[in-house]
């Protein structure tokens, strides 16, 4: 049987994991190879594509930026034999370094979409280098505004983007010694603001500059839009 005569009858499964600690500091390809040697020493039977050169068939939601902690990537898989989410997930983290922890495995319908296809928004908590008092004015103002335009180099080319579509939520915390900031903005294929280009925005409107090191940036909840309705890719609860 050749390769377009085959059937995939792979069974689909949802991974949700943990990337803190000092794995904060591996990039996103050497994240993948690590999650393809992981599942070998696992004993996960992780499918295959067809073709001269068969590879893993792994599907990250979106990648993480390098030094931004998580606490809700996905990893879609395939695997050729029907395995316990519970063993899974057991298999995975006995198998895992310090900084990467399985948080839960579901099953899917073979018919889903991937999560890079389904992710829309993501949640941020960010924690400021000091405490700002007119941080909430500024978050005010840029939240009333019908437009914010900046301009983005991409390669060798600028222009201008508008991208308060993008943002749907700010929300201020200054009840502790420094400010932080939750916000859920788009992530994904169809839409995409990166947090540090709202960051600096919001450092502009400070007449300051931003600072990628001085602040302590968590990634939540990813989730797909269903119909204007914002789900989870993978919790029952919402991170903010």
């Amino acid at each position: 049987m050749n390769s377009r005569e085959a059937v995939n009858t792979n069974i689909k499964y949802r991974i949700e994991f943990s990337k803190t600690d000092r794995m904060i500091y591996i990039g996103h390809l050497d994240l993948l190879k690590f999650f393809h040697r992981t599942f070998k020493r696992a004993g996960i039977p992780i499918g295959h594509s067809w073709g001269f050169n068969p590879h893993q068939l792994t599907t990250f939601a979106v990648p993480l930026a390098l030094g931004v902690s998580s606490v809700g990537e996905i990893l879609d898989i395939q695997l050729t034999e029907k395995m316990d989410c519970d063993e899974i997930k057991e298999r995975l983290n006995n198998n895992l370094p310090e900084g990467i922890d399985i948080l839960q495995v579901i099953e899917l319908e073979f018919r889903a979409e991937n999560c890079a296809a389904a992710v829309s928004y993501a949640d941020y908590c960010v924690t400021l280098d000091n405490k700002y008092e007119n941080m909430q004015e500024t978050v005010d103002e840029i939240m009333s505004a019908e437009e914010i335009n900046i301009e983005r180099t991409v390669k060798k080319k600028t222009k201008t983007v508008n991208i308060r579509p993008f943002i749907k939520t700010i929300y201020v915390d200054n009840e502790g010694d420094k400010t932080e900031i939750y916000t859920n903005i788009a992530t994904g294929s169809q839409g995409n603001l990166k947090i540090d280009v709202l960051l600096e925005y919001i450092y502009s409107k400070l007449g300051m500059e931003f600072r990628f090191e001085k602040t302590d940036i968590l990634r939540g909840t990813l989730y797909t839009d269903n119909k204007g309705d914002l789900l989870p890719l993978c919790l029952e609860e919402e991170f903010i």
